[in-house]
């Protein structure tokens, strides 16, 4: 097993019998699939059997973060030889895998009442802590035995400052992509990009604790979609590649109560046209009807999507990006719990800032795929285009 620095800082905690880890730091610092193997090697090298529970903020986060790294480490360990789904180990109801030891390692959400208040466990890995309330997680420790990890990114100061921290029981990891031996050179590259944002390098590129201010957009995560009778359905789609993410909203717009809900339909690098609409077909997004916005500077891309059949229209892409962004804060936002990538954009899409520090009225590079694909369509299809006299833009807090 090839593992790094958090991986033997979680371990050495383990062996000197204390509570847990206070697992924190930067983007691909490993801290997730460091404590995944560590989890792991416990549940093949101990003879006793263990319960150990795998706990993240909802279900899509899970699958999309933690079941998928923990395949893969599986994957690598040959303890399976192809997918979960494939194993007669993984139970794929309860999202428990059974080892030949007898431990199991359990996965679910922290929006389930039932699990949070349920039974007990031997180990709790509380992943993307920073997500999940301090009396959620107060619940699951008090119903752990022996162990916790639990990790995340120090955007701001919570309950595992407060309540961890100083607790002599815990002891504290801070990690960042330097102890991430197999990052590529051109993941590095993007990462030490953002050092000119000065917030953002702090809690993403220093595993420090920060506060990411200048949130552009808050919004509340929702189960599912509303009913669409009496909305209006738009879809807005930016186009990316290789170093830039593809990606493609579905949104339904409450014009009298002045709301929007966003649904994530695609997400993703390498996309060609016909995955594109391959993906907007599996998401079941209307062809011949809804107008979808897509990004105006691929015209060419636009006319093949056209040609599939679906309603597109070349997104307005004017110099005021300012006042299209203040005009959506002016709506109620509302954002899928299944919508994982436009979750974490949204949580990250900040107002970016000069070298000393002063804010700029654009927003930073980073975490903008989807939140151009949401604007895109929302305001192309919604706005009237004409510049305001005064633009205010309001700066707040995610409602968690």
């Amino acid at each position: 097993m090839q593992t790094t620095r958090v991986f033997d800082e979680i371990a050495k905690a383990y062996r000197d019998g204390l509570r847990g880890v206070d697992s924190r730091g930067g983007t691909r610092s490993t801290k997730t699939y460091s404590a995944l193997q560590f989890l792991v090697f416990l549940a093949v090298g101990l003879t006793r059997k263990l319960v150990i529970s795998v706990v993240s903020e909802t279900l899509p986060h899970l699958k999309k973060g933690a079941i998928r790294d923990f395949e893969e480490i599986l994957q690598h360990e040959g303890i399976i030889a192809g997918s979960l789904r494939d194993d007669g180990r993984w139970n794929a109801t309860d999202r428990i895998f059974s080892f030949a030891s007898g431990t199991i390692i359990e996965f679910f959400s922290a929006d389930s009442p039932g699990k949070v208040h349920g039974p007990s466990r031997d180990i709790l890995f509380i992943n993307e802590g920073q997500n999940i309330r301090w009396e959620t997680a107060n619940q699951l420790m008090i119903r752990t035995r022996e162990f916790v990890i639990v990790d995340y990114n120090p955007t701001h100061e919570f309950w595992a400052h407060t309540e961890l921290a100083p607790d002599p029981r815990f002891r504290q990891i801070v990690s960042t992509y330097k102890d991430n031996p197999f990052l590529t050179p051109a993941q590095i590259e993007d990462i030490e990009k953002g050092k000119k944002n000065a917030a953002w390098w702090r809690v993403y590129g220093l595993g420090l604790t920060g506060q990411l201010e200048g949130v552009i957009y808050e919004f509340t995560q929702i189960d599912e979609m509303p009913d669409a009778s009496g909305l209006v359905r738009i879809g807005g789609l930016d186009y990316g590649f290789t170093n830039s993410k593809t990606a493609g909203v579905d949104i339904l717009a409450d014009v009298r109560r002045k709301r929007l809900y966003l649904d994530e339909m695609f997400y993703g690098s390498g996309m060609h046209n016909f995955d594109i609409i391959a993906a907007l077909n599996a998401h079941g997004f209307p062809k011949r009807g809804p107008r979808l916005y897509a990004d105006c500077a691929e015209p060419k891309a636009n006319s093949e999507l056209k040609l599939a059949g679906f309603n597109v229209f070349p997104s307005y892409k004017g110099k005021d990006i300012i006042y299209q962004i203040s005009w959506l804060q002016q709506w109620e936002i509302f954002v899928t719990k299944r919508s994982v990538n436009l979750i974490h954009e949204s949580r990250n899409y900040i107002w970016d800032t000069d070298a000393d520090g002063n804010r700029l009225n654009v927003p930073i590079k980073e975490y903008d795929h989807g939140m151009d694909a949401f604007r895109y369509g929302a305001f192309g299809q919604l706005a009237d285009f004409r510049p305001p006299k005064k633009t205010t833009v309001r700066t707040g807090k995610l409602k968690r």
